[in-house]
């Protein structure tokens, strides 16, 4: 089947299957029952394809250890670059930064801390709380599911009012740690270590930390906009949750126009809210990142 046949065929089953939940919703029905993969195609159906993609965002952040607001550029080229130039209100940029599969790359133009790092993304997970590398953030800013792997994840299909729930299917050691059967799992359900300490370090001791990572993937039921993700981290005791809305229809694809994620762990506590405006698909772009000769290196941010 030609690709231009197999997106006409995605689009016609997206229609048909959202005009069928809209008559079910209107009914006072609930969303018809879809396993993992037909959730997932109906999803592909309209989620962003492109290779370029530059936006403008207004970004408010919010953390342990301080607060702040800044709009910013991005350019991105796919699964290559993510390019970043910072700016406060007044528009002098006071920060660029620049990420690849392996590397980040930053420089500080705040006045009293002018400084350029490069190194891999232990940074940015020290600086979260959280590890993170390049396909997670590139997932976070075009909106798509963050972290989801169709080809090795393993799901259990939920409804939950209008959305439909993708919930990461687990192992029994998994089991004996939340205190539930993956089946069993309610798709808000708060999930917590049942276990008195010393037994769950025992387990913790012998148990990979893949295992104990819980993925949730929420889609709407008309749209299938992927609208939010949230990570139980249970080996480490890391939270992360996605919030994305205001969907636009693009020329790549459907786009958020707010991304929040809330990062918890024994740390503290990390949210950004982005609001997206201006964004342009499919223009290649520079990615302009020249470090002054006499500026100080730093080995973390």
């Amino acid at each position: 089947m030609s690709a231009a046949r197999t997106l006409l065929w995605l689009t016609g089953l997206l229609v048909a299957a959202g005009c069928s939940n809209a008559r079910r919703l209107a009914n006072g029905k609930p969303l018809k029952n879809q396993g993992p993969n037909a959730i997932l195609t109906q999803y592909d159906a309209t989620a962003m394809q492109w290779e370029w993609l530059a936006m403008k965002v207004d970004a408010e952040v919010a953390s342990t250890e301080r607060d702040g607001s800044f709009s910013a550029t991005i350019r991105m080229a796919r699964d290559s670059v993510i390019w970043v130039s910072i700016s406060p209100a007044l528009g002098v940029e006071v920060a660029r930064l620049k990420l690849t599969p392996d590397s980040v790359f930053l420089i500080s133009k705040v006045p009293n801390n002018k400084f350029h790092y490069a190194g891999d993304y232990s940074a940015i997970a020290d600086w979260l709380n959280t590890p993170i590398g390049f396909s997670d953030l590139q997932d976070v800013l075009i909106g798509r599911p963050m972290g989801l792997d169709p080809e090795n994840d393993k799901f259990i299909s939920r409804i939950d009012g209008r959305e439909y729930v993708l919930i990461s299917k687990y192992k029994r050691r998994t089991k004996r740690v939340v205190g539930l059967d993956d089946k069993e799992i309610s798709p808000d359900d708060s999930l917590t270590i049942a276990l008195n300490p010393r037994a769950y370090e025992r387990l913790r001791e012998r148990t990979d930390e893949d295992d104990l990572l819980i993925k949730r993937h929420w889609f709407d039921g008309l749209s299938f906009d992927p609208v939010r993700d949230v990570f139980d981290d249970l080996y480490y005791q890391r939270f992360v949750t996605v919030i994305r809305s205001d969907f636009n229809t693009t020329d790549g694809g459907r786009l958020p126009g707010m991304i929040e994620v809330l990062i918890e762990s024994p740390e503290g506590v990390f949210e950004v809210r982005l609001d997206v405006g201006r964004t342009r698909l499919n223009k290649a772009y520079d990615f302009p990142f020249e470090v002054p000769e006499d500026m100080e290196f730093r080995d973390a941010f």
